[in-house]
């Protein structure tokens, strides 16, 4: 005998007011509004304990998430629209809604272009955001991160990893957007990010503080009204319970086939977003096609998560300018650990034009002295790129250098150079940055020009690390930047002109970003070279030697340890951060006058340590983090630190072949910086 299926009635078919009654309390199950939705070829009713139903988000297969030109995520972004309830970050239906909370306008403000802060004419599609606007999230920042903080260390059941992941989150957006030169749409994606952040821990402390013990204590009569949240869409009923008896917006969903007795007091059309946050033709301008592809509500929330802290804002130099170890690795009665070492990587690829001539001449070119063109210098004059023979392994003596930390530099000149390095290739011994000591070690008149040089292209430089492959500089290439000769000259064919072919093409990403074809005026002349004070110049040496330094650490250790951990190696330094450090940070970390203070950071690149491979071995003491319970005396902390500094720039050398750039510190009172957290 056939099998015959219920017939599903049709959504027209069903009345669902018919069991409406004002004067009656309305359950969890029950609807204060209802709407009907389509999800496919199947019906629905959506219920709430709210006075509106939203659009459901999109459950195509496979839905697909991906980036839109504002920056956000369109009805996939939690801060912007409900999404499915999900155990796993049960706090994002807490996330205020927009309009909610005046205080907070500011985390769902759209920048435009005119809010973008140009550093340097000579890269002006590089800047960072306004000041005036940049300000606007510090109250915020400051007043939610000292909450969650506190609320970590009085309750360490609340403590879940989450809160430390976003909070750390949030103060490096703050960090990057105050230091860090970018493109507008960087900047845009940066401040996007931070904004959701931000939202979303306010959303996990309300949460962990207020909500979670009502949804945890569902029969308590809390009478409580709905809260003004983004709310969540589910199908159990269980969740249903929870938030209508703790007063969080929430969306029943059900199949028109199970409607009964629910009283419904109103139906409503759904709430449909704005053009925009659905527009599948509004993907964001080199933003991967799709950034999640699936129906995991977790997993989608997870790939955002993902995207905002591994898009690279500053890409590693090293992992592409740098070669790995050619020479077969240490012998285990000579290797502080059996790990071998890394395998070679490719070598660095030649230079090449990549823009032509006729490209190059549409553009407008940047000249910021076109008053009067510099002299010449007489064909007889000196060459003033002269090599010297300073020991990069000794401490700079001259007042405007910053001074040195005392453990660090006593252990650069005690590095045994008999050693013989892994590696023997000259791309090794390239800069990230140009040498500290390159900015101050020459005459007055040609610090300022070095001085003035690098301020006007800093930024460019700091871009170029964004790309994908970006080159490193050697000592005697960084001196034709500082020098100014970025533009072509020598003979044809000429060593000369090479280099300066080199750098030209070097430079030129971060020109075209900012709509410039070439640079002139440069070197700038004599008379409009401004006055750099001792203190002024000690804080641009400082800046260059602690991003120098924090770069050149993650790279010793990946090819130390073999490990990809750079959100580890980053608790290393004061901030967590690579690039643009405030200058507050001058006194702290590895330059914190108190050996307390430093033995934190000390420890966590000592525990880094146990995973290296090197041909010296690894002083015992280090091996001494590993005991969770050593009790570590001042005399002991200090003993750490001499062999933290001893095994790190012995492993420098026989890594890359040369000195390592070491951390300064400041020790002249700093002006409190704007944005400073």
């Amino acid at each position: 005998m056939a099998r015959i299926s219920p017939r599903k009635p049709h959504p027209h078919s069903v009345d669902l007011l018919r069991n409406s009654d004002s004067s009656i309390p309305l359950g969890p199950f029950d609807g204060t509004v209802a709407a009907h939705a389509q999800i496919g070829a199947q019906h629905y009713f959506i219920t709430t304990n709210t006075n509106y139903v939203p659009a459901v988000p999109s459950l195509e297969i496979p839905h697909k998430v991906y980036l839109r030109t504002d920056m956000r995520y369109g009805t996939d972004d939690p801060t912007l629209w409900p999404q499915q309830y999900t155990a796993f970050y049960c706090h994002l239906p807490l996330i205020s809604k927009k309009g909610a909370r005046r205080e907070l306008d500011i985390m769902w403000w759209t920048p435009s272009e005119s809010d973008f802060e140009i550093g340097s004419a000579v890269t002006r599609g590089l800047g960072r955001l306004k000041q005036s606007q940049f300000s606007k999230f510090l109250p915020l920042v400051n007043e939610l991160v000292p909450q969650c903080k506190a609320l970590r260390q009085k309750s360490p059941a609340l403590a879940i990893p989450l809160f430390g992941q976003l909070i750390q989150q949030l103060v490096m957006w703050i960090e990057q957007l105050q230091s860090l030169p970018t493109t507008y749409p960087k900047m845009l994606f940066a401040i996007t990010s931070l904004q959701r952040t931000f939202l979303e821990l306010d959303a996990l402390y309300i949460y962990m503080t207020v909500y979670k013990e009502r949804m945890d204590n569902y029969m308590a009569d809390t009478n409580a009204e709905v809260g003004q949240f983004v709310g969540a869409f589910t199908t159990v009923p269980t969740v249903v319970q929870q938030f209508w008896g703790a007063g969080v917006p929430i969306w029943f969903v059900r199949p028109y086939e199970v409607f009964d007795k629910e009283n419904i007091l109103a139906v409503v059309h759904l709430q449909e977003p704005r053009l925009g946050l659905y527009d599948p033709d509004e993907h964001a301008q080199g933003a991967p096609p799709a950034l999640y592809t699936g129906n995991s509500t977790q997993d989608k929330i997870a790939a955002i998560h993902h995207a905002a802290r591994k898009t690279p804002w500053y890409t590693d130099p090293f992992e592409t300018g740098f070669t790995r170890p050619r020479s077969p690795p240490p012998t285990a009665a000579s290797a502080s650990t059996s790990r071998p070492v890394p395998p070679p990587s490719v070598p660095v690829s030649s230079s090449f034009r990549a823009v032509g001539q006729q490209n190059q001449r549409q553009k407008p070119r940047y000249n910021p002295y076109p008053v009067k063109a510099p002299a010449k210098a007489p064909a007889t004059a000196p060459c003033p790129t002269a090599k010297t023979d300073r020991d990069k392994f000794a401490a700079l003596a001259v007042v405007e250098m910053p001074p040195s930390i005392p453990s660090m530099a006593d252990a650069l000149a005690k590095v045994d150079r008999s050693v013989i390095p892994y590696t023997s290739n000259g791309a090794d011994r390239r800069y990230v940055l140009p040498e500290p000591a390159l900015l101050v070690n020459t005459t007055p008149d040609r610090r300022r020009k070095f001085l003035h040089h690098w301020s006007l292209l800093r930024d460019g430089f700091l871009y170029l690390l964004t790309q994908h492959h970006p080159r490193l500089l050697s000592a005697p290439e960084w001196r034709d930047v500082l020098e100014g000769l970025l533009t072509e000259r020598g003979r044809a064919g000429s060593r000369t002109q090479r280099r300066s072919l080199k750098l030209e093409d070097l430079i030129r990403p971060a020109l075209e970003a900012s709509n410039v074809a070439s640079i002139e005026g440069l070197p700038v002349p004599l008379d409009h070279l401004p006055h750099f004070t001792v203190e002024k110049t000690r804080e641009i040496v400082w800046l260059v030697a602690e991003t120098s330094f924090r770069f050149e650490f993650c790279a010793l250790d990946r090819r130390a340890s073999g490990k990809d951990r750079l959100d580890e190696v980053r608790t290393c330094f004061a901030g967590h951060m690579l690039v643009g450090p405030p200058l507050h940070l001058s006194k702290q970390g590895w330059a914190a006058p108190a050996l307390e203070e430093r033995h934190r950071y000390v420890g966590r690149a000592a525990f880094l340590m146990l995973d290296w491979t090197t041909k010296s071995a690894r002083p015992d003491i280090i091996n001494h983090v590993k005991n969770l319970h050593f009790h570590w005396s001042l005399s002991d902390m200090q003993l750490l630190e001499t062999a933290v500094c001893r095994h790190y720039t012995q492993a420098f050398w026989e890594y890359f072949g040369r000195a390592a750039v070491l951390p300064m510190r400041l020790e002249h009172e700093l002006d409190k910086e704007e944005g400073e957290i």
